[in-house]
């Protein structure tokens, strides 16, 4: 399953429709037909181009306090290279992301500074017509996986030359994924005490998707949901109103399952770590082991359905 690149992030969330594309290593501006223009460049990733410039950029996985990094390129351009050494000032501008957030129908908000930040001056050098500076994504605890993040940046100012009228802003969003986030083959072992006609429904296809700096939820690919597919006598059936998330500590251990409709949603069912399982993950492998139950106290007593699952990692979702 190839779906949610988390968000601004987008560093999940969260894709960009793209109306046009600039071709990588493209600048902006005609330097045939412009002359000491001072403009934020083509980065090489994917670009809209309703009003002003979006690029994005699919950062990987991060790991909590961890940090990665995007191009910005700022760029002279002229029938020659720059005369002389330019500085140009760099900022972010809610009015850039308010304009965007506009055009392309988005809800993108600016990263805390501890999240996302990047250089406030920058320099072309003489004889050069293009600078690369950094900006640096980090998994901070202030990032929100929820949210969608849209860095607006904005040249303010410029030692010589002017600034462009067109591509003088561009928003900067990126996606971001923890690093259990994956395509996965789920196998184990499924128990049903309130009914015998209920199996577990393996192998299947699934996703762990990032929901937070150390947890991920289940999406069942045989179902296409947030959900936990069963058989139910030679029929593929699926339990309404349970999804799962879970959380793992900085020691590869599973701290908690939790049924991501409610504890307990509007049916009853819950989840619960069982503490007799592995209930471990192996960075190594990125293999997870994991034992739990959901529970149905009006159905029945007790547990009423035991999972002991292996989640097997095949690659990038």
């Amino acid at each position: 399953m190839k779906n949610m690149k988390i968000k601004f992030l987008a560093l999940g969330s969260a894709v960009l429709m793209l109306t046009s594309c600039l071709k990588e290593a493209t600048m902006n501006t005609d330097p045939s037909t412009a002359t000491n223009v001072i403009e934020l460049a083509n980065t090489g990733d994917n670009i809209t181009t309703s009003g002003i410039a979006g690029y994005y950029s699919d950062l990987g996985s991060v790991a909590a306090g961890a940090s990665k990094s995007f191009n910005i390129n700022v760029h002279y351009t002229g029938p020659g290279d720059a005369p002389e050494d330019i500085t140009v000032t760099l900022a972010a501008d809610q009015a850039s992301l308010t304009t965007y957030n506009t055009a392309n129908g988005t809800n993108k908000v600016i990263p805390p500074a501890s999240v996302a930040s990047f250089p406030t001056s920058v320099v072309i050098k003489k004889g050069t017509n293009q600078t690369t500076v950094l900006g640096t994504v980090t998994v901070s605890p202030d990032f929100n996986f929820n949210a969608a993040y849209g860095l607006p940046i904005k040249i303010t100012a410029v030692s010589k030359g002017l600034i462009s009228g067109n591509y003088a802003a561009s928003v900067y969003s990126f996606g971001v994924r923890n690093v259990y986030d994956g395509a996965f083959t789920v196998t184990g072992t499924l128990v049903d005490a309130a009914s015998s006609a209920i199996t577990g429904y393996y192998p299947f296809s699934a996703g762990l998707v990032t929901s937070g700096a150390n947890t991920v939820k289940l999406f069942d690919n045989v179902i296409g949901g947030y959900y936990h597919c069963i058989k139910s006598g030679a029929s593929l059936s699926y339990y309404g109103a349970f999804g799962l998330e879970f959380t793992i500590d900085a020691s590869n251990k599973v701290t908690k399952v939790v049924n991501i409709y409610g504890q307990p949603s509007s049916n009853g069912r819950s989840a619960e770590l069982d503490p007799s399982g592995t209930n471990t993950w192996d960075p190594a492998t990125k293999t997870l082991k994991v034992k739990y139950w959901m529970n149905q106290p009006s159905v029945i007593a007790g547990h009423r359905v035991s999972f002991d699952e292996t989640y097997t990692y095949k690659g990038v979702r």
